[in-house]
């Protein structure tokens, strides 16, 4: 089978680029051809390029070319177009879907009589926050097609009219896809809603290479860890106010953007900026008692919770999105119901005061990761995928 991943990013260090390194190693043990369309070029090169057939084909992202591309073919799609006619691929696999993906690509792949498949892992190809969530909870607003609820409920301005505009082009291309990869029940409700039938949606997770990270062995210290974006919806005001419950417990932040030093009027929450994967991050993982991750929105497989199952460590969530699915409280997770702040403060003290318990539910959670991601069970599930039969 000739399979093209179109993607925004082949980069090792960002999930993203994880993704798609994964999805063309899967691919590719059923001896399978894949080629890769890039939507951004990577400063730093390494052997996955000279290992595998990538083109890049940079999207312009300037006002004038987001208007022009509009009315006009763009010289991205007339490109994309070479490609498929050379390569003939029988599958065309966006990974991901979101609004960074022209609506013209995906009309290109479906005149060249590829199947087309869209993954979507997150909210962005309908939200212009990108989660699915605004003023504290989920929202789902604009997933029919009103995207001026984006400018009256005050989530972009008029410069943003522009953006709207190709979500509206981007909706109408969509619907005519094949296929569309979702990795949870509430991602499936959401697709329901933008216009998806039920018939075209097949249940597949964001894979998580669990070999391409290597643990180090640290002593355990006596800090609860979080770490990725500190915004609304991945829980950040939640766990603060859990903490301001719990003045015996330490917690550190590792936000990805600088959090300044004020920003919290507390003794036991500290902010370290600037630590990455190569700086810092894997050891002051390793040598937590525990990770939190309290996600609000209708999470996909996010990487910092692969990550510390990577890493044998316990995590407490709520209970939303994909972690329905992966998670059973007390056995692989501490799962409370979103938005609890008192039980989640519990659940932080539970583990706390239980080694045992951090012990068997970091163990439990390493084997679900590792279930979950196996190479033969996904490689089995996306050609199932992709060879997933529509009723007539």
């Amino acid at each position: 089978m000739k399979i093209l991943i179109v993607c925004e990013s082949t980069r090792k260090h960002e999930s993203g680029g994880r993704v798609v390194r994964y999805l063309t190693k899967i691919l590719k043990t059923g001896n399978h051809q894949v080629k890769l369309v890039v939507l951004n070029n990577d400063p730093n090169p390494d052997s996955f390029y000279h290992e595998n057939d990538v083109e890049f084909i940079p999207v312009r992202a300037g006002l004038y070319s987001r208007f022009t591309n509009i009315f006009f073919t763009s010289a991205e799609a007339i490109k994309l177009r070479k490609v498929l006619h050379e390569f003939s691929p029988e599958i065309v696999h966006f990974a991901s879907f979101d609004n960074g993906k022209p609506p013209q690509f995906i009309a290109e792949a479906k005149k060249s009589g590829a199947k087309v498949v869209l993954q979507p892992w997150t909210m962005q190809f309908y939200c212009e926050q990108g989660f699915g969530f605004r003023n504290g909870e989920k929202c789902n607003l604009c997933v029919g097609g009103n995207y001026l609820n984006a400018l009256t409920k005050g989530c972009t301005s008029y410069r943003g009219i522009p953006a709207l505009i190709k979500k509206t082009l981007l909706h109408k291309q969509a619907l005519k896809a094949d296929i569309f990869l979702s990795s949870n029940s509430e991602l499936d409700e959401i697709l329901f809603k933008y216009g998806v039938p039920a018939d075209k949606i097949v249940r597949f997770t964001v894979p998580f290479d669990y070999t391409s990270l290597i643990p180090p062995q640290m002593p355990e210290q006596d800090y609860s860890i979080f770490y990725g974006q500190p915004n609304s919806h991945k829980g950040l005001n939640v766990l603060i106010e859990a903490f301001k419950i719990l003045p015996a417990q330490k917690l550190k932040l590792y936000p990805l953007s600088v959090l300044p030093a004020n920003t919290f009027k507390s003794n036991n929450v500290e902010a370290v900026n600037g630590a990455t994967w190569s700086k810092g991050l894997p050891e002051a993982v390793a040598s937590s008692k525990m990770v939190l991750i309290p996600s609000l929105w209708s999470t996909s497989t996010e990487y910092s919770m692969c990550e510390a199952l990577l890493f044998k460590k316990p995590v407490v969530v709520f209970n939303t999105g994909v972690h329905r699915h992966i998670f059973k409280n007390g056995v692989n997770a501490m799962v409370v119901a979103p938005n609890d702040i008192e039980a989640y403060a519990n659940a932080i003290v539970e583990l706390d005061e239980n080694a045992e318990l951090r012990k068997t539910i970091a163990e439990n959670g390493y084997k679900s990761l590792l279930e979950i991601n196996n190479t033969d069970r996904l490689y089995t599930q996306l050609i199932e995928a992709y060879q997933h039969q529509i009723p007539n």
